[in-house]
């Protein structure tokens, strides 16, 4: 390994957030080793593996396990990395893939893809953020016309990032904004997802959200009450769509071969970037965690 990267769900998790539904695929247990994202070089293959030999750099993410990247080594299979473009630093990709990966499930649940997104108009709540930061890169080399909803003191990097416009995050931050999207994103906060769906045109695509409670409702209230939560809370959401929209997802990150595609033309052609605000040893792993508890500025990079 050479870093990986140190993301919100790391923190809550280390502090139990999703134990519950996680132990469901062998991730909720101790002892726990957190961690998705990585990039180092390969030192070892499978007998079965022809896409990799020993000194090729990658990056990648793994799925959720308790066997994560936060690690010296760490064995992944083949499939959920790709090969560092030459020329390209090892650092700044270790903070990608999760985000990224992420990222681009919730934009094809919204309805978006590489095909359809030239000219639509997309709101992006959380734009400042990791994910918020990819999507308005992604979204706008795609051709769509991306409002970002941020600080004021973000708006800058949201327009850089390729945002046409930017709706400064306040708390009647949607009184100025019609119904004329055909797409709204919500990586920031739950309690603005009714109001986001509210931003929707009639017949528009749809809306995702990755900061939904799923994962905390079973925390919380156990199997069957997380799970009628759950229902419950996702009907009464689904049902406050304009008409003619279908499209209504809560998103979790998984490895997705087709995101990965995506991500390396966008690599490839330094159309995505994040920028890193820490990095630090695996000695010093609490300090990494605490810049990212306290939510201060650019990625977090673990250095084995």
């Amino acid at each position: 390994m050479t870093a990986a990267s140190v993301n919100p769900i790391d923190v809550r998790r280390s502090e139990g957030y999703g134990r519950r539904l996680l132990s469901l695929i062998g991730a909720g247990r101790f002892p726990l080793v957190l961690g998705n994202d990585l990039a180092g070089t390969v030192t070892a293959v499978g007998s079965r593996v022809a896409t990799f030999k020993i000194g090729d750099r990658v990056y990648g993410a793994k799925p959720a396990s308790t066997a994560g990247t936060h690690a010296s080594h760490v064995l992944v299979k083949a499939i959920h990395v790709l090969a560092v473009p030459e020329g390209l630093d090892l650092h700044p990709l270790a903070a990608i893939p999760y985000s990224f990966t992420t990222m681009w499930l919730a934009v094809r649940e919204a309805g978006l893809n590489r095909e359809n997104a030239a000219g639509t108009n997309v709101l992006v709540h959380g734009a400042a953020g990791g994910l918020g930061t990819l999507a308005t890169q992604m979204l706008s080399v795609w051709g769509a016309r991306v409002t970002a909803i941020a600080g004021e003191s973000n708006s800058k990097a949201c327009l850089e990032a390729g945002a046409t416009e930017v709706v400064e995050r306040t708390d009647k931050q949607f009184v100025s904004l019609s119904r004329s999207f055909d797409a709204t994103l919500n990586f920031a906060t739950w309690e603005d997802d009714l109001a986001l769906l509210g931003c929707l045109r009639v017949g528009a695509l749809g809306h995702a959200t990755t900061v939904h409670p799923m994962l905390g409702n079973f925390d919380r209230l156990g199997w069957l009450r997380g799970m009628l939560k759950t229902i419950s809370q996702k009907k009464h959401h689904r049902r406050a769509l304009p008409k003619g929209a279908s499209n209504y997802a809560w998103v979790l990150f998984k490895p997705d071969k087709a995101a990965l595609d995506d991500l390396r033309q966008v690599v490839e052609h330094n159309h995505v970037s994040l920028p890193i605000g820490l990095c630090k040893p695996l000695a010093a792993a609490g300090v990494a965690f605490d810049h990212v508890r306290k939510r201060q500025p650019g990625r977090v990079l673990l250095l084995p």
